[in-house]
């Protein structure tokens, strides 16, 4: 990641918490945090607990981040934002806790927005899964799936169709939203069905070639230590966990860990739109 792209997603990330930019250069840029944003990115529980508990005026701090140590800010105290940071780690898993679950609603079009017709958007539940396959060496990948709680219809790759969207937290005018009907357990259940079906019919040829180098490296384990009936108790025990690190290592796996979530509530697609 680029600094150019860094300062975006900084930019993003500030103007979604709802942070003042008091000034902002080529080469820094100073906020003003806002409570949320303060709350994680200052480390500071205590004195938030105190100033809640005795219910006093909030002040939270301003930070001056730089993009370019060449040329930093005149007169300011200043830190040094680049990727692998302490400072910009803190704003990922802010970024990540905040925006892990949603709830949306299209943005209508301008050319609609005034219209006097009411409309009703449909339900749909968005899920992204961060697919790991790992051995002594390790894939990811990610897999978006979105399912329309009113019909069911699950769709692939659903993250692209969110992207052509404008989106926004407030139900806009003469919106409505239609009734979902099936609960959000039966919805997340069937988006894990297809999941599975998926990674049940790829191809595991990596799974195949990492346990058979398992199996070599337990051969060796096992040719390196003495028969086990001249093992000593010690030599018994380095085996025992010396095989355990082979298993832990080497044995191939699949692991699905949850990215984000959201309800998103978008107009009915015409045909026409589907196609």
């Amino acid at each position: 990641m680029d600094q150019v792209v860094l300062r975006e997603f900084t930019e993003r990330y500030l103007q979604a918490n709802n942070c003042h930019i008091i000034e902002s250069a080529p080469s820094f840029l100073h906020t003003q945090l806002s409570i949320e944003a303060d709350k994680d990115l200052v480390n500071r529980p205590f004195y938030w607990m105190y100033v809640e508990k005795m219910n006093l005026p909030a002040n939270p701090v301003q930070l001056c981040f730089v993009f370019d140590p060449e040329n930093p800010p005149e007169g300011k105290r200043a830190e040094y934002l680049f990727y692998g940071s302490p400072r910009f780690r803190q704003l990922l898993q802010s970024a990540q806790n905040q925006g892990k679950y949603v709830r949306l609603y299209q943005e209508p079009a301008r050319w609609t927005q005034f219209s006097s017709l009411s409309k009703g958007y449909t339900p749909w539940v968005s899920v992204h899964y961060l697919i790991s396959y790992v051995c002594d060496q390790k894939m990811d990948r990610i897999v978006s799936l979105g399912i329309n709680l009113q019909s069911g219809e699950i769709k692939k790759d659903f993250g692209d169709v969110l992207q052509t969207y404008k989106w926004t937290h407030k139900l806009p005018e003469r919106r409505y939203t239609f009734s979902p009907r099936m609960s959000i357990q039966e919805a997340v259940g069937e988006l894990e069905y297809v999941l599975t079906e998926e990674l049940t019919e790829e191809d595991h040829q990596w799974a195949e070639e990492a346990d058979k180098r398992l199996r070599d490296e337990l051969n060796q384990v096992t040719a390196f230590f003495p028969i086990e009936e001249k093992q000593t108790d010690e030599q018994k025990a380095a085996k025992t966990a010396r095989q355990r690190e082979c298993i832990w290592q080497y044995h191939p796996r699949i692991e699905v860990k949850l990215i984000s979530a959201g309800f998103f509530y978008m107009e009915q697609q015409t045909n026409e739109q589907k196609g």
